[in-house]
């Protein structure tokens, strides 16, 4: 028995696919490829799985991590290529690893995002992510409760970068994810709306990797 690290790209229309249902297809994906995956113990038994930082809607993935606990011979290619073979269309096993850090580690991702020039300059974009002045709204608990919090997002924008083109704007930023806060570029950008007082989107959205706390990329 060893612990595996598939990592994943969720693609095109899979990026509206919920944490749920993609924990699902993967229950069904693992039974079809037959990977010989350890079952828990108890009344109910189920296989191990587990994807370490849940990717929000409209929001693709480029490398996202998911542990499973094989037992037997199997290897880390051919796990790679059964599971690629029943995958539906924009899901894929880029690479299967040992994993070297443990999912506490994560802290931050970084983000590229893609935004139309008819909706916001890059002038506009930089003053908004510099003002410091960025606020949203996320749901939180409060005594057992869940409440409505207004959230300063400058204070939580690790970094970034604007670049353009004659019809895009492109965004390149690190911010705050894992276990204890997160924070997404649709998030960002209803900031940058409330700030600018009209509605700014994202053309499209990929999560490219996730970071430790020293910015170093999480394996």
């Amino acid at each position: 028995m060893y612990d595996v690290r598939l990592w994943l790209s969720k693609r095109g229309r899979l990026k509206f696919v919920s944490h749920l249902d993609m924990f699902r297809m993967m229950q069904r994906a693992v039974r079809r490829a037959e990977i010989p995956l350890w079952y828990t113990e108890g009344f109910n038994p189920h296989p191990y799985i587990s994807f370490l930082l849940a990717l929000s809607l409209g929001v693709e993935g480029e490398k996202e991590p998911v542990d499973l606990r094989i037992v037997g011979e199997m290897t880390p290619e051919e796990i790679k290529e059964r599971l690629n073979a029943v995958f539906p269309e924009g899901l894929r096993a880029e690479a299967v690893t040992l994993p070297e850090h443990k999912p506490a580690e994560i802290a931050f991702a970084d983000y590229f995002a893609v935004l139309e020039k008819s909706e916001i300059t890059a002038q506009e974009l930089r003053g908004a992510l510099e003002s410091g002045a960025l606020e949203t709204e996320k749901s939180g608990k409060s005594g057992g409760r869940k409440v409505v919090k207004t959230v300063n997002v400058s204070e939580h924008i690790k970094a970034f970068e604007i670049t353009e083109d004659d019809t895009h704007i492109y965004l390149n930023v690190t911010l705050p994810a894992g276990s204890t806060f997160n924070l997404n570029p649709l998030q960002l950008l209803d900031a940058v709306s409330r700030y600018l007082g009209r509605p700014v989107s994202a053309e499209s959205a990929v999560r490219k990797r996730l970071l430790r706390a020293d910015l170093s990329e999480f394996r």
